[in-house]
């Protein structure tokens, strides 16, 4: 009876902060990006991208476009926001379907995400076990939509950001999975011709997707491959010389992963390739020197400017300094073997992070989306050592241990306070577009409308004016701009 109890308290708390979730996600204004992601014009903006999927025209005639290694994020986006919106009309008016359809986005990936972080630190996908639904918890605060989250966001205040960042992170969580679960949990390899067939789609939609999962499996795959081949090449002691053992242990890595990892990483070398034709990488950069110069300014404001990353690190010392002086267990050594591999990924990740180019919008190369793999290793690493220490600290501190992880969790839900008040402007502009006989509306509000700055000039509303009259949200086009 407490065992159902614990269970339905537990289950009673996570879909309350999914529930709030939503309803912030539903009260975020929509900013910038959508009309021209969405459905851009010929000619113009990312309308080539949408027209060449696997970026040949960047490879074969050296076309230089925005972002032609991304069809799969921009089709994906324009698909969704294209259809479910009218979809939604048949039960709630325009402008609501619109600001429903980003919710309901948001959520599903932010679901999504946990699901699989709560897969991977319990071992369980199980929703119905108590060990799922504490793994889940552990890591639900940290998905913040005000609070923190321009320092450790996952699900970006921008629908369109989400697609490109948040959602490629969670398929390629899905993607590793199986392989966490072989070469971490032990578990028997389940891989059949479905599984093989669904991975392989998976390289190629993730390669030509946002702009961070080619980065990370170019340096996730060979640290994995490398492990394997050290743990290998140290269980195998009695074989001299060292060369014929390196040979060996090489030999002893997997066929499955080996071609899966490999493949992964030749389709992301192709990514990355065309990507040199992304004509946004043309604008307003900075020689690459300059780019590392600035990026211990830009770590040091992310642990800095805001205390969230500061607590993460915190507890996580905590954790893994009582796991290393009173656990010996083989369970506690793979965990911190676990991390040490996660904080080498990290460290080359941010180093690294200054070959993907400059934006004058994040002008210190690391900023709350472009980390956002390593704070999900970061995440991921507070839950699985939380876990482990729930599980297995003495009767005698249990209670104590316990209650210091829900004051540190209650800090960061309580950070997590939503200001309604963009959200309000945005959606009163649209109205008052919508209501408006004229066709060109003069706006007298201090807030962007679908864009990252205030419109002075009507000509610029061009693309969002014919998705709004698209949405049915205008009965006609209708250009607009602010004083």
């Amino acid at each position: 009876m407490m065992a159902k109890v614990k269970y339905i308290i537990l289950l009673i708390i996570l879909l309350a902060d999914i529930g709030y979730s939503f309803y912030q996600h539903y009260h975020m204004p929509l900013y910038g990006d959508m009309a021209d992601l969405i459905s851009p014009s010929p000619g113009k903006g990312n309308y080539q991208v949408l027209h060449d999927p696997f970026g040949l025209n960047a490879l074969l005639k050296n076309e230089i476009y925005p972002n032609p290694n991304r069809f799969f994020a921009h089709w994906t986006a324009s698909e969704y926001f294209l259809n479910v919106p009218l979809l939604l009309q048949k039960f709630v008016n325009p402008i609501s379907s619109v600001y429903l359809s980003s919710a309901i986005a948001k959520t599903i990936i932010q679901v999504l995400i946990i699901y699989l972080l709560a897969v991977y630190i319990s071992n369980t996908g199980n929703i119905f076990k108590s060990e799922f639904l504490i793994a889940a918890l552990l890591v639900t605060p940290f998905f913040q939509s005000s609070g923190f989250a321009r320092t450790m966001g996952i699900i970006d205040q921008s629908v369109i950001y989400t697609f490109f960042y948040a959602l490629p992170l969670g398929l390629l969580l899905l993607f590793f999975l199986p392989f966490f679960k072989v070469l971490y949990y032990d578990k028997k390899p389940k891989f059949n011709l479905v599984l093989n067939i669904l991975l392989a789609l998976f390289i190629v939609f993730l390669s030509l997707n946002g702009p961070l999962g080619p980065g990370v499996v170019l340096i996730a795959c060979p640290l994995v491959l490398i492990s394997i081949w050290l743990k290998n090449y140290k269980q195998m002691e009695e074989i001299n010389p060292s060369s014929k053992r390196g040979l060996i242990s090489f030999k002893k890595i997997p066929n499955l992963i080996m071609i899966f990892f490999v493949g992964f990483c030749i389709f992301s070398l192709y990514s990355l390739s065309i990507g040199w034709n992304n004509s946004l990488n043309f604008g307003d950069s900075i020689p690459l020197i300059d780019r590392y110069l600035v990026l211990p300014t830009g770590i040091y404001n992310l642990i800095s400017k805001k205390i969230a990353f500061p607590l993460l690190f915190l507890m996580i010392a905590i954790n893994v300094i009582i796991i290393q002086k009173h656990y010996k267990s083989d369970e506690a050594q793979k965990i911190l073997n676990l991390i040490k591999w996660i904080g080498v990924f990290a460290i080359i990740y941010i180093l690294l992070l200054p070959l993907g180019g400059f934006r004058n919008y994040r002008e210190n190369i690391v900023r709350y989306d472009t980390i956002m793999p390593v704070t999900l290793g970061i995440i991921f690493v507070f839950g699985r050592t939380t876990f482990y220490l729930i599980k297995n600290v003495s009767k005698k501190y249990e209670k104590i241990y316990v209650l210091g992880i829900i004051v540190l969790l209650s800090i960061f839900a309580n950070a997590d306070r939503l200001n309604t008040e963009p959200y309000e402007c945005e959606r009163k502009s649209l109205e008052t577009i919508a209501i408006s006989s004229e066709k060109i509306v003069l706006l007298d509000c201090d807030c962007p409308v679908m864009d990252w700055h205030k419109i002075n000039d009507y000509k610029n509303s061009e693309q969002i004016a014919e998705l709004l009259n698209y949405w049915n949200i205008t009965k006609e086009k209708k250009l607009y701009y602010h004083k």
